[in-house]
């Protein structure tokens, strides 16, 4: 599954949000690998994004928003999507993606206090076709689906994502996580920050639970959930939610995922490391996107059109948000994406100018 483009409007804090994830040169090399949908190589999107921005500019409600909308196709409930309006104005979000097969899928909605008005469209996605082009056949299904959302299920076909943060999801997804492959991603993340924690096995008698051992104490995971959670460090209590998730990742399914600031507890290294183990596992037609506050990221070795800042400015008395990426200001393969964030070339930095108050002595 793939995210191409994002619009959003009068939901959460985007009053009026829009977002790319295509691209238009083809590179020559890659440490991503190939960014472009299988078998249609002039279709190009972002693979893996690193997203960034003070706080309170976006990155969380954008995966909250995201998980809304795919959540409403993949459990045809369109009530879901009414936790998007706010009671403010009428909320509204347009959104295109690729599923299954050579379709592009465009869908649509308006919510407000009383109605949830939707629309879909689709276009075909021929050999040669990029983004741009395809965007200029879509063709609106709307009547075909009626407002319905069996249907629209049905069109768009069973979407696979995973998103990884405990205030979009309570709970680990453990149930259709491979356990071998889960057990060895727990004992090589937990061992790695704490070594103390190095003894790692399944459960005998409990269903998708295993059990982490250290010096007498037991801690279990039990069908997604995390007992014993206050015995652990804030460190080791997202690592374990990171190894899920980079376990997740060995699946056979074409996957969205959404991992969002899983690493204020871990040391910057072992981020880069991790994201880096998360690329490596990105199969074709998948997509990542990674927020985080850490500018060690932007020393990676990858693509200017990675990384993306998030800055929210005053426009008209409203409190708007836009996403910016490195390729759009840095031109240069030499010019330093670290360099140009410290120089606020992006404007994602955060204004400070009212602690300069505190530096006043009496």
């Amino acid at each position: 599954m793939i995210v191409m483009d994002v619009k959003l409007k009068h939901i959460y804090g985007f009053d009026d949000f829009h977002i790319s994830f295509t691209y238009p040169r083809k590179l020559s090399v890659s440490l991503i690998g190939s960014e472009a949908l299988e078998g249609r190589e002039r279709f190009r999107y972002k693979k893996a994004v690193i997203l960034m921005g003070s706080n309170a500019t976006g990155k969380t409600s954008l995966g909250r928003t995201l998980l809304k909308i795919f959540s409403s196709i993949k459990d045809a409930n369109e009530a879901i999507l009414r936790e998007l309006y706010s009671g403010r104005k009428p909320a509204e979000f347009q959104i295109d993606f690729v599923n299954e097969g050579f379709t592009l899928h465009r869908f649509c909605g308006i919510i407000d206090n009383e109605n949830i008005n939707i629309k879909y469209f689709t276009a075909e996605i021929d050999e040669m076709d990029s983004y741009e082009m395809t965007v200029q056949k879509l063709i609106d299904r709307s009547d075909e689906i009626s407002g319905n959302f069996k249907l629209l299920r049905k069109s768009v076909g069973d979407l696979d994502f995973r998103f990884a943060y405990p205030e979009i999801e309570s709970s680990l997804r453990v149930a259709n996580v491979k356990k071998t492959s889960l057990l060895k991603t727990l004992r090589a993340v937990i061992g790695t920050l704490d070594p103390t924690l190095s003894d790692v096995s399944i459960a005998k008698d409990l269903k998708d639970s295993f059990v982490i051992r250290r010096r007498g104490q037991e801690i279990i995971i039990q069908e997604g959930k995390l007992l014993n959670r206050e015995v652990l460090s804030s460190g080791t209590t997202e690592g374990i939610d990171v190894a899920v998730f980079l376990a997740s990742m060995l699946s056979d399914k074409r996957c969205f995922y959404y991992c969002d600031e899983h690493f204020s507890y871990i040391q910057s290294d072992i981020e880069k490391r991790i994201f880096s183990l998360m690329v490596g596992r990105l199969k074709a037609n998948e997509q990542l996107i990674f927020t985080t506050h850490n500018s060690d990221m932007l020393e990676l070795n990858l693509p200017k059109h990675t990384f993306a800042f998030l800055r929210k400015e005053v426009d008209d008395g409203e409190y708007k948000v836009y996403a910016t990426f490195a390729s759009e200001i840095l031109k240069r393969n030499t010019d330093s994406v670290r360099c140009a964030l410290e120089n606020d070339v992006f404007g994602s930095l955060p204004d400070d100018s009212l602690l300069d108050e505190l530096e006043v002595t009496e």
